[in-house]
């Protein structure tokens, strides 16, 4: 009898936490997303999904009420062999003082032409970004942005960020051996759901660029 009063019990709480979820996302689609701008704080990739830029996260950092606090992410750096090239952050995000979620975003300096300071920005703005969506719950609508691997840094709208367009004629360089089989590894191991695996494996193609397999990354590695 117990165990039947602690099967409903957990029943109602998965039908609960469905519907509230079903209404968070009702919500957001009736009110919040009409008032973000595409082309500002989002815009549409050839996939057809919506793909969210740093002003867009922004945005909904303001309308959640979310601060952001940067830290080193040491223990991200420690699943790369070589990561004397590599910058890694961990996003803490709160809101009324308490700590709500996180999110983890890597880059290499090679990537960005050596730059230390365009190599943090695109880290923590991968980790910023890569917060909000977890906090948020709107994964199931963005993806993150990427910039072209000869861009410096997004231009600024009016206090938004416009999304970097990406040049076709100039391609990012392509992801290293190393890399794939990280990224592989990671999907193996972390990804236990056939069909999502099935999702992140199409990913992994020959044009993935080093910054692209670099978000594919840190987006399977552990949370804190």
């Amino acid at each position: 009898m117990i165990a039947d009063n602690l099967v409903q019990m957990d029943i109602s709480n998965v039908k609960k936490g469905a519907e509230t979820l079903a209404e968070k996302r009702k919500f957001f689609l009736e009110s919040i997303l009409p008032t973000l701008v595409e082309g500002q704080d989002y815009f549409i990739a050839d996939s057809g999904r919506k793909v969210l830029s740093k002003g867009g996260a922004e945005r909904l950092a303001e309308i959640y009420s979310i601060t952001a606090l940067f830290i080193a992410d040491k223990e991200s750096l420690a699943f790369f062999s070589n990561a004397s090239d590599t910058v890694a952050y961990c996003c803490i995000l709160k809101r009324n003082g308490s700590i709500v979620g996180e999110g983890r975003g890597s880059a290499s300096l090679k990537d960005h032409d050596d730059s230390v300071n365009s190599t943090i920005k695109v880290a923590q703005k991968s980790a910023f970004v890569d917060g909000i969506l977890r906090v948020t719950g709107m994964s199931f609508l963005f993806s993150q942005d990427f910039l072209s691997e000869d861009s410096k840094e997004e231009p600024d709208l009016e206090g938004r960020d416009s999304v970097a367009s990406f040049n076709h004629d100039d391609l990012p360089k392509l992801m290293t051996e190393k890399q794939e089989a990280l990224l592989r590894t990671l999907v193996a191991e972390k990804i236990h759901n056939s069909a999502s695996r099935e999702e992140y494996l199409k990913q992994i193609n020959p044009n993935l660029s080093r910054f692209q397999c670099s978000e594919l990354i840190s987006s399977l590695l552990p949370m804190k």
